[in-house]
């Protein structure tokens, strides 16, 4: 038999499972053309689902000061009942990082990821270390899903772990084009963040191969906004974590996080999760022109 204590703790995650967590969720609107954003800051653009995305990835990210029970899947068992319906497949692989000294680079392990998986691991997965869980997809349906799907996440690993301290809250979007798309770079993106690599008649016989740039932006909210973007050729990547494409390619990543380390609290951090969505997505709307829009599918 369960104690009184242990059945009381179990109803009240229970309870906050199945009460709603109220996050700033922007629906979709119709396209109707020439709808260009004049600044990578202003005021929040509203969302046009693309019926053919180019988007590659997208990541929800919550860091928390270290737990390392979570290396025992004893521990790790509630948090996978409390998403199994969602995420039915779980795998376990062992996390590798580098050290560098004086003897040279030497591989070292850096712990236990837990990965929860939906049928089709491209779609939705939520990862989850001693310092930090995650949501990622491939395919990418809409904002709200994400935030909806980050809310159930949340809720979850606080009943379960009752972290005390968030230290960083991050989204981040990445955005490929390839193919007969990217010889018309030069339409679909502003001069602004084509750089050189908008007009290579302007090269003459030269032809570009690499070109990145990558910014930092701070906010007046103290979270920042790093940005990088450019062209890549088939087989190369700039980030371990984004696996490289087969052809040669041109990418936009942004990435928009705060690390000052506050309360865990499910509100703020939901209303920080869509904030940033929304930033990122200004941000994208005035990287890209109209033309854009229409060649990945706007709904009109």
């Amino acid at each position: 038999m369960l104690s009184a204590q242990t059945e009381l703790w179990q109803t009240r995650w229970l309870v906050q499972l199945i009460t709603p967590l109220k996050v700033p969720i922007q629906f979709h609107g119709k396209y109707t053309g020439k709808v260009m954003t004049m600044t990578p800051f202003g005021p929040s653009v509203q969302e046009v689902r693309l019926a053919r995305a180019p988007l590659v990835n997208v990541i929800a990210q919550v860091r928390f000061p270290a737990v390392m029970k979570i290396e025992d899947s004893a521990f790790v068992a509630n948090f996978q009942e409390a998403i199994r319906n969602d995420y039915p497949i779980l795998r376990s692989e062992r996390q590798l990082g580098v050290l560098i000294g004086p003897g040279g680079v030497r591989p070292q392990d850096a712990g236990t990821v837990w990965r929860f998986e939906t049928k089709d691991p491209a779609t939705w997965q939520v990862t989850l270390t001693p310092t930090f869980v995650s949501l990622s997809a491939k395919h990418y349906t809409c904002r709200s899903d994400l935030l909806e799907r980050l809310t159930v996440v949340l809720r979850a690993l606080e009943g379960w772990l009752q972290p005390n301290v968030c230290d960083r809250i991050g989204i981040r979007y990445v955005d490929r084009v390839a193919g007969s798309q990217l010889a018309r770079i030069s339409t679909l993106v502003r001069p602004e963040i084509l750089g050189v690599g908008g007009d290579e008649a302007t090269l003459g016989g030269a032809e570009i191969v690499h070109s990145m740039s990558d910014a930092m932006f701070r906010l007046d909210d103290s979270s920042q906004l790093r940005g990088r973007w450019g062209r890549l050729p088939a087989g190369a990547t700039y980030d371990p974590g984004i696996e490289p494409a087969r052809e040669s390619s041109w990418v936009l990543d942004l990435d928009h996080y705060t690390s000052r380390s506050e309360e865990f609290d499910l509100t703020t951090i939901g209303c920080k999760a869509a904030e940033f969505c929304d930033r990122i997505y200004t941000f994208f709307r005035w990287a890209v022109t109209d033309a854009f829009l229409d060649e990945f599918g706007a709904e009109r």
